[in-house]
């Protein structure tokens, strides 16, 4: 009996340290249909994929792809999925997805290798760039082509913007902001000559602080950069990555696009031209 007790507890012992292993194995499409619910990260201050408007209401194009794919979800495991938004920050966004916090983070986070290394990504959703705002008035002046010698610029760190654009214009006046409100303030109040950003966040911003476009201008017409925005995904997810693909590839979501980008009658035209 004795040796009996001491390989139960040894058995009980194995299988409670080897527990979160089991636990770590599930996928997400299974933690879904488990739990019956859908963590999904946004933004709250990257107009216009996710912020609050001035109704007091979380909105912008990543919410609703994110409702297209709970949609979908709900399609593809057959049974009602509750849906949870979680705020997600320019810091958090990449290790809330890590820990598992959110089963998916979209918004707008620029597709790179080193990230692929922490996490996996969507299918690009969209396609912008790091350009420079400006005041119209102050645009004959403001030379791209040139050094920018001096030139008091603001920039928000942690952002690919700033992995290259400083690199650029190692001897413009670089101001660090806390967020593109603050950088668009900056702007109007004379502190800088320009923000740089991807260029539709700053259009975002313009019209998020309701100001007129028509007085600031972005430059160059063509990005600097090319940006893919993706949603975040955890790593090795093959189902749950085919499933937000599908959606982002399908007419639901072209149709969304236009609604919000569309020059002709989007909330907030923009479109950058290709070029072979």
């Amino acid at each position: 009996m004795k040796k009996q007790n001491t390989l139960f507890l040894l058995l009980t012992f194995i299988f409670l340290c080897l527990f979160p292993r089991f636990v770590l194995a599930e996928t997400v499409l299974e933690k879904i249909k488990r739990t019956g619910e859908l963590n999904a990260g946004v933004r709250k201050d990257a107009i216009p994929f996710g912020y609050v408007n001035k109704k007091g209401k979380w909105t912008g194009y990543s919410v609703d792809l994110i409702h297209l794919i709970h949609k979908k979800l709900e399609k593809e495991l057959n049974q009602p999925i509750k849906l949870n938004l979680r705020e997600a920050t320019i810091d958090s966004r990449f290790r809330i997805v890590q820990r598992g916090d959110v089963d998916i983070m979209c918004g707008a986070t620029t597709i790179t290798q080193t990230r692929l290394k922490r996490v996996d990504f969507s299918v690009p959703f969209f396609m912008t760039g790091a350009q420079f705002l400006l005041k119209l008035e102050d645009a004959p002046n403001f030379d791209y082509n040139g050094n920018l010698n001096d030139v008091p610029i603001a920039f928000l760190p942690g952002t690919t913007t700033q992995e290259i654009i400083p690199q650029i214009y190692p001897l413009a006046n670089w101001k660090n902001i806390r967020n593109r409100e603050e950088g668009v303030k900056k702007l109007k109040q004379g502190e800088v000559k320009a923000v740089v950003s991807d260029g539709i966040l700053l259009l975002g911003e313009i019209v998020q602080q309701g100001s007129d476009l028509g007085n600031f201008v972005l430059l160059p017409s063509q990005p600097i950069t090319r940006e893919m925005y993706g949603c975040i995904l955890p790593q090795k997810n093959q189902k749950w990555k085919q499933l937000v693909n599908l959606t982002i590839l399908g007419p639901e979501n072209r149709l969304l696009q236009k609604e919000w980008f569309s020059i002709n009658s989007g909330e907030f035209p923009y479109i950058i031209e290709q070029t072979d």
